[in-house]
């Protein structure tokens, strides 16, 4: 935090806080909501002067100045006390006065002396300990033990786990055990230069020297700042380095060339700069095969090509196909076959030609002949036939094979990873009664749904092709199967002969498929009209009318906002529901029923200055409909509201970290406007509704929070139905990511 946000911060707190201790007059006069509320005049006292006067000088920036005010204000604190409570103003001077008479680091002490204070309230502890916690060089010590811990970690889980897991078979523990610290080397190698929490420590590092340049730990650091750096300069190279290899490995030399100039640019290493010309020796014999493909090799005279141009001209399947096949352009004249097949409506036919033309020679009209063979978009049957067969090898491989039919990893690493698993594999792989069991369970896989892609862009091309029916089948079953009832029936309509009892059962799933994606929908437009197409697309189902009531009901119910205040949020947070806030009734939160009680509903701000009361109905049972009441604040009541219900979400943000702030655009766009005085200035844009809940803690969580245990070890209990293996071994778990972890990665 910097000198300027300190002393913002603390001139706030000054004012907040003399506001707070006001006397009782300057409270509402009790009166009930919905109407207009009356304040009696503030009338400022010697610690209200001696609050404004230690404002001034801690924003006029002179330490003496500061120094004799926060002794004014520490005087008219003991004079209050004698009369009553303390004000809490005390701590808020104290820290206004350290913003000015401690600038930069010596800051830190100060706010350490101001912590070890009995009357600093709560959430100003907290924010204070925040910023003591945000010190660049206490988050660079943090991270370096968090990255040493992991590294330890790692060694004893890669001891415990092979022992708990040979309780049954103690015979083979050495095995195991040296199997363990094989596979613990490999990844020790395999690590980058410098881990994540060592980046974070860096950046931290670099903040540090940004932030204080003349501090005398800057010295100090400049050498570990540049050896980190070098590390994470041999991190990005690696990483770079085994991109391009894998590019290499998958036939891909520009992107291959691509990840090795990466590399070089970082550091200029052997590998790298061999990885980036065999790229370019790739890429240049495709370019060469390229100029080769649009020449013609010999010569060709008129009557040679007069057929071909013929053909061209008028289309004539017969005479294109009558062409003597060893004429040099006899390639073309099949090409020109096949085109002319396809243009007269037999695909098959067209595809079985161009497939022959493929399977001759080398030439340009056979490569392609190969190119639309190998088009998903233009011949996308191939593409289907191909991606099927794909899926069922992989099932079958599986399934005879298990864990053998895991690829090694690419490089010596990966090789020697897959033969120290060999044993393992080996008897995972003659559990095969197992994996027919666990078969129908598989579920979709993405070769399947990749598959589908395929099929579904078939149909869409030719719903009476020569495969339609046999698309359409696997389709079908593929859709059931993984319960997309509006895609299994959009299959089934689309065939002939499909059995009015089945497509009626499929309608019903359909429509009740439908209506949970449109319930599901924040937006009210969107789900609008979603809820309309439910019902004029199923009108004859249960879901259908269901969709129906639904819509009618948005459009009579419809509000421009709902920020809704749950009755368990108000419950824990009483300065909301109090006089300062929405000033309701004490009756509605006794937990009296006969005399009205909050419907666990709560009070919603549903638009422009209208609150929408929940309350019981006359049952009293929290399970019946509630009855909504209206209620209307002025201007300034709302603002109060508002601003009320900013300060307390800031609040128990800073005091509990499972009650964070939530952000939403729309909500706090909404607040701002009621802060204006624009609040009846509605933006009706469905893009500007504001749907937000605040719930209580007891709501979200029930009686008992789950914590993290403190100690960082935790018990395992590990059994595999692949290979048959049970144990139970301790394991040191790894400090959890902090939030910013992504930017580091």
């Amino acid at each position: 935090m910097t000198r300027c946000a300190r002393l913002c911060v603390a001139a706030s707190l000054l004012a907040a806080g003399a506001l707070a201790c006001q006397t009782p007059a300057a409270l509402p006069l009790g009166d009930p909501i919905g109407h207009e509320r009356r304040f009696a005049p503030i009338v400022p006292d010697a610690l209200d002067h001696a609050a404004a006067d230690l404002a001034v000088a801690a924003l006029s920036g002179e330490p003496a100045q500061v120094t004799g005010a926060l002794g004014a204000l520490e005087s008219a604190e003991r004079d209050h006390q004698r009369l009553g409570d303390p004000t809490g103003l005390v701590p808020a001077g104290i820290e206004a006065a350290d913003a000015v008479r401690f600038p930069g680091r010596a800051g830190r002490a100060a706010a350490e002396r101001l912590l070890e204070r009995d009357d600093l309230d709560a959430a100003s502890r907290e924010r204070l300990e925040r910023w003591l916690a945000d010190d660049p060089l206490a988050l660079a010590k943090e991270r370096i033990g968090e990255a040493r811990f992991i590294a330890v970690a790692r060694l004893f889980n890669a001891v415990s786990e092979p022992v708990g897991r040979s309780i049954f078979s103690l015979t083979l523990l050495p095995f195991t055990l040296g199997r363990a610290l094989a596979h613990y080397s490999i990844d020790f190698v395999r690590e980058d230069a410098l881990p994540l929490q060592r980046r974070q420590a860096l950046a931290q590092w670099q903040r540090f020297r940004r932030q204080y340049p003349d501090a005398p730990e800057v010295a100090e650091l400049a050498p570990e700042i540049e050896a980190y750096q070098a590390d994470w300069r041999k991190t990005q190279y690696e990483r770079a380095r085994s991109l391009a290899e894998d590019a290499q490995g998958d036939g891909l030399p520009d992107a291959a060339l691509f990840y090795a100039r990466r590399a070089r640019r970082h550091v200029d290493g052997e590998d790298a700069r061999e990885l980036a010309q065999q790229a370019e020796r790739q890429i240049a014999a495709r370019h060469r095969a390229f100029a080769s493909a649009v020449r013609f090799e010999g010569a060709v005279g008129p009557l040679e090509r007069g057929p071909v141009l013929a053909a061209l001209g008028a289309g004539e399947i017969a005479d294109v196909a009558a062409a003597a096949p060893a004429a040099p352009l006899a390639d073309e004249q099949r090409f020109l076959h096949a085109t002319a097949l396809g243009r007269a409506g037999d695909d098959a036919a067209m595809w079985e030609t161009l497939s022959g033309l493929a399977d001759t020679r080398d030439s340009a009209m056979a490569r392609h002949a190969a190119a639309e063979l190998d088009d998903p978009v233009r011949h996308p049957y191939g593409a289907f036939v191909r991606a099927r067969s794909a899926e069922r090898r992989r099932t079958a491989t599986w399934l005879l094979l298990g864990p053998l039919a895991a690829r090694a990893e690419r490089g010596v690493l990966g090789a020697v990873e897959y033969l120290l698993d060999l044993p393992w594999r080996v008897q995972g792989a003659a559990l095969l009664p197992i994996r027919l069991l666990q078969l129908p369970w598989r579920g979709t896989t993405p070769g399947a749904a990749a598959t589908a892609v395929h099929a579904r862009r078939y149909l869409a091309a030719s719903p009476r092709g020569a495969h339609a029916g046999e698309v359409r089948d696997w389709l079908e079953a593929f859709e059931r199967e993984r319960e997309n009832w509006v895609g299994a029936l959009r299959v089934a309509e689309s065939r002939g002969d499909a059995d009015d009892a089945d497509l009626d059962a499929l309608r019903e799933r359909a429509a009740e498929q439908a209506l949970r994606v449109a319930s599901d929908e924040e937006r009210s437009d969107l789900r609008a009209g979603l809820l309309a197409n439910v019902a004029r697309t199923f009108p004859e189902t249960r879901a259908g009318g269901e969709a129906g009531r639904e819509a009618r009901e948005q459009v009579t119910e419809h509000t421009p906002h709902a920020i809704r205040l749950s009755r368990g949020f108000l419950l824990e947070n009483p300065q909301v529901a109090g006089a300062n806030g929405l000033d309701l009734a004490p009756e509605l939160l006794d937990d009296e029923p006969r005399n009205g009680e909050l419907h666990p509903d709560g009070v919603s701000l549903v638009g422009g200055r209208l609150l929408a009361i929940s309350v019981l109905a006359e049952s009293g049972d929290e399970d019946d409909p509630a009855v909504r009441l209206n209620a209307r604040l002025s201007s300034e009541a709302m603002a109060r509201l508002v601003a009320q219900l900013e300060e307390t979400s800031f609040r128990n943000s800073l005091l509990d970290e499972d009650d964070a702030l939530e952000s939403d655009p729309q909500r706090d766009v909404l607040f701002e406007r009621a802060r204006l005085g624009l609040a009846d200035d509605i933006d009706a844009r469905p893009a500007a509704e504001a749907r937000y809940a605040y719930r209580g803690i007891r709501e979200r969580y029930g009686m008992v929070r789950s914590r993290e245990a403190l100690l960082p070890i935790e018990l395992v209990l590990q059994g595999s139905l692949s290979d048959l293996t049970l144990g139970a071994f301790p394991r040191l778990r790894a400090p959890r990511a902090t939030p910013d972890a992504v930017l580091y990665r």
